[in-house]
């Protein structure tokens, strides 16, 4: 049963954040032992409460351990399963084969790996919002300027890397709504008024229903997934 702490913790996170960790809670279920890579403490585990999670990051964020970004510091199949979210875009490219390989050799029985999409439109509409965020803000967006500086993963190079490590390769969101609501959770963050607070929760809960994950992507996908033939739904 998920705890008041678990249930609070879902509620707060932004809605990209919150589809997919709700897809991996689909895809992972009741594994016992699981690897977040890139994560941040408490994250996951909010969704998999029945599991034994661990995260571990490169040192920037919270996490239960910390690690050079290269090699994972576990024996081979130490975990059920090993999960990145989020985290193959702020890699250079030619270490992106690297990070998948250390997901799947450490994950006894099932990996699932996110990253935005870099379809053209995704990376304009990441390029504009950058640079919206600059000006709204005042400062540059930590993501946002690393997906810029290092590329989002194009379908391609997603397709070689699932075909290279026998993965599945799944699409889901739209990448519209995602800029949507994160403009809105800034101007309520800069703006600091009841109103735009108030805005932005409302688009937020009125679209937290349960992500689907598609075959094929479109020219508004914001997120492939590669994922374990065994645990595709």
């Amino acid at each position: 049963m998920r705890s008041p702490r678990h249930l609070a913790r879902r509620a707060a996170m932004p809605h990209d954040t919150w589809e997919r960790h709700e897809i991996v809670r689909r895809l992972v279920g009741d594994s016992a032992t699981v690897l977040d890579i890139g994560g941040v403490a408490g994250e996951l585990e909010a969704f998999l409460s029945r599991s034994r999670v661990t995260t571990l990051n490169v040192g920037v964020e919270e996490a239960d351990l910390h690690y050079d970004g290269i090699r994972v510091p576990f024996a081979d199949n130490a975990f059920r399963a090993a999960v990145s979210l989020d985290v193959l875009e702020h890699i250079p490219p030619p270490r992106r084969a690297l990070h998948v390989a250390e997901l799947t050799r450490v994950a006894s029985t099932g990996v699932v790996l996110c990253c935005p999409l870099g379809t053209p439109n995704h990376i304009a509409a990441e390029e504009e919002l950058a640079q919206w965020h600059r000006e709204i803000a005042g400062r540059p967006h930590r993501f946002l300027e690393e997906h810029l500086e290092t590329g989002l993963p194009t379908q391609p190079e997603l397709r070689e890397l699932a075909t290279s490590s026998r993965l599945e390769l799944r699409f889901q969101g739209d990448f519209r709504r995602v800029g949507e609501l994160f403009r809105l959770a800034v101007l309520a963050r800069e703006e600091r008024s009841p109103a735009a607070v108030a805005r932005y929760v409302r688009a937020r809960l009125r679209r937290r229903r349960p992500p689907d994950l598609e075959q094929e992507s479109t020219a508004v996908t914001n997120r492939a997934f590669l994922i374990s033939p065994d645990l595709v739904p």
